[in-house]
């Protein structure tokens, strides 16, 4: 009912040639979000990381892995610590820590923060790939966590350097603003771009900054998406529910938050 009020009243704004706000049509967000949809792409899911924030669920390829790229550092790195385990080394970068003080070796830190220009503080995803001779290498991870900067790395990134990774694990922060229609634009043109070479085979909301909705299209702020490059895809098929038994609340103190059909089912 609300949302029909609200149409009611953008109909009437049109007539009068003005606008309250420049909210994006819906058919475009369900088109959108229909590109999005989870799949079955034929590989079972482990979870990498630790229990709450900051694992993640991957198909179980890690035997097909050389190594990881992991911009954004926090304050927990259990998912390269993890990684370690399986022989992976991983290459972390973020301007605004230093080097993470762990225990585990097979790392390497670059003091810089991922963006769309080179200077003294900041790198693309391009340069720092090529700096560390893996402009050949196919068998990458990329697990991105820059807190509302992927935007601009993805769309300052070529197409042929995300084929080097078979997987990519991103976290979309302001994930409402697809409801906008300015930004909506901006984030279109971001997945994309990854769309273009890659498949999605788990989204998992984080529980930290809610949920918006148009009507009946739920949307979270914070949204994590895991996606397989498409050569590597055995089979494609729906799948049945969501969260996957593997998934964990981000905040234990927050309500989680359980996407609706629109995210998962044919």
């Amino acid at each position: 009912r609300r949302q029909k009020i609200i149409d009611n009243i953008n109909k009437f704004l049109k007539f009068l040639d003005l606008r309250v706000s420049n909210q994006s049509n819906t058919n475009d967000i369900l088109k959108f979000i229909n590109r999005l949809k989870v799949q079955n792409l034929g590989y079972e899911l482990i979870r990498i990381g630790p229990e709450g924030d900051g694992g993640y669920l991957l198909p179980n390829i890690l035997d097909e892995i050389d190594y990881c790229f992991s911009p954004g550092v926090g304050e927990i790195n259990k998912f390269e610590e993890h990684l370690s385990s399986f022989g992976i080394k991983s290459f972390l970068a973020d301007g605004t820590k230093n080097r993470p003080e762990t225990k585990f070796q097979n790392l390497d830190f670059l003091k810089k923060n991922l963006s769309s220009i080179c200077d003294k503080n900041h790198i693309t995803l391009d340069k720092w790939i090529n700096d560390n001779d893996m402009k050949d290498n196919k068998n990458l991870i990329l697990q991105m966590d820059i807190e509302g900067s992927e935007y601009e790395v993805i769309n300052s990134t070529s197409i042929e350097l995300f084929n080097n990774f078979k997987v990519l694990v991103i976290e979309f922060h302001y994930f409402e603003q697809i409801l906008n229609e300015f930004s909506f634009i901006n984030i279109q043109n971001a997945l994309n771009k990854i769309l273009y070479n890659f498949k999605v085979c788990h989204i998992h909301p984080n529980n930290c900054c809610g949920v918006h909705y148009l009507g009946n299209i739920d949307v979270p702020s914070v949204l994590e998406v895991t996606f397989l490059r498409k050569d590597l895809v055995k089979k494609i098929t729906s799948i049945d529910k969501l969260p996957h038994k593997l998934d964990r609340k981000h905040k234990l103190k927050f309500q989680d938050i359980n996407l609706s059909k629109i995210w998962y089912q044919s």
